[in-house]
């Protein structure tokens, strides 16, 4: 049983449990998102270290400000001695692209990692199950998801009757693949593809507010912001190729990625940054603080001699003196 088959085997359960295709990628979304919390929580961690040592990073940008690999170098061994990294944000994002390509394939071809299979030479020819198996994949075979997709595909992939998961925008405008609508059925496919875009721009939007005002002048982060900035244009343009299933898996992901980071915040908020050392002179003195003294008498105060020291004491007329006079 292979990688793309366990996905199968888990969708194929999840439909037996709701009885619709569209829920089930949608639960199976959650799940995936459930499996990556401690990475996604380890992410959190790491941009709140990176917003506390923000005064540092300013600091080390302003001194080595002429000298690109000296400030490069200073900050790499700030982020070691933290424990940060700059580009935690990007893992939890490549950790899912095992899980997008799984269901790429699935969806675009569901029944070969169901124990189905189309005879060699008969393209045209619909499919028939695989013989001999056992074990989980033969359950898949059995499975409601697998003989609806064989029997009634388009019933099966239907979600809320407005659109099929298994047809991409650009299937649906050629009206090929079996996929029709014409224009106006290709509005909610571009409504998908749209909510998508915006909740991936959302969420990185999010993902730097949290790493503050700061990390966006790294240098060694600069080139992975650029990008985040263009992923999703990038996303929204791929995803007209796409069966809308997997827009809807993507869409579920931000959706999932927002609430919890907003959850997260709100239930353990960031550490305040750090104050930033005081300005040349020092710090003004605490109210009510004796002020230093300045070798002057405190004004109407009356003026004593010295008595210890025998200079000063040969300059005040002596007592006696004022006697004799």
């Amino acid at each position: 049983m292979g990688f793309f088959e366990v996905f199968a085997a888990a969708l194929a359960g999840l439909y037996a449990l709701v009885g619709n295709y569209g829920l089930a990628i949608i639960l199976l979304t959650v799940a995936v998102r459930v499996l990556l919390l401690p990475l996604s929580i380890k992410q959190t961690r790491s941009m709140r270290e990176m917003q506390r040592i923000q005064p540092e990073v300013k600091k080390i940008q302003a001194k080595n400000k002429g000298d690109r690999q000296k400030m490069n170098e200073e900050m790499m061994a700030l982020y070691k001695e933290h424990g940060v990294n700059p580009f935690g944000g990007c893992l939890p994002l490549l950790m899912q692209f095992p899980v997008f390509i799984a269901l790429y394939r699935l969806i675009s071809r569901p029944l070969d990692y169901m124990g189905y299979t189309i005879p060699e030479g008969e393209p045209n020819t619909a499919w028939v199950p695989q013989e001999g198996l056992t074990g989980i994949l033969a359950q898949v075979q059995d499975s409601a998801l697998a003989r609806g997709l064989d029997t009634a595909a388009a019933e099966v992939n239907g979600f809320l009757g407005i659109f099929r998961l298994d047809c991409a925008p650009a299937s649906v405008f050629r009206e090929a693949q079996g996929c029709s609508g014409g224009i106006v059925g290709l509005l909610p496919y571009l409504v998908l593809i749209a909510l998508m875009g915006f909740t991936t721009y959302y969420q990185q939007k999010q993902m730097q507010a949290q790493r503050g005002s700061g990390a966006a002048a790294d240098p060694s982060a600069q080139q992975m912001q650029l990008v985040m900035k263009f992923m999703p244009l990038m996303l929204m343009f791929f995803s007209f190729n796409f069966a809308a299933g997997l827009t809807l898996y993507w869409l579920t992901t931000n959706v999932w990625s927002i609430g919890q980071q907003h959850l997260m915040l709100r239930v353990a908020p960031a550490d305040p940054v750090p104050a930033t050392a005081p300005a040349k002179g020092g710090a003004p003195p605490a109210k009510g603080s004796a002020k230093p003294a300045s070798g002057k008498p405190p004004r109407g105060a009356p003026s004593k001699p010295v008595t210890g020291d025998p200079a000063v004491a040969a300059r005040q007329p002596s007592k006696n003196k004022k006697k004799r006079r």
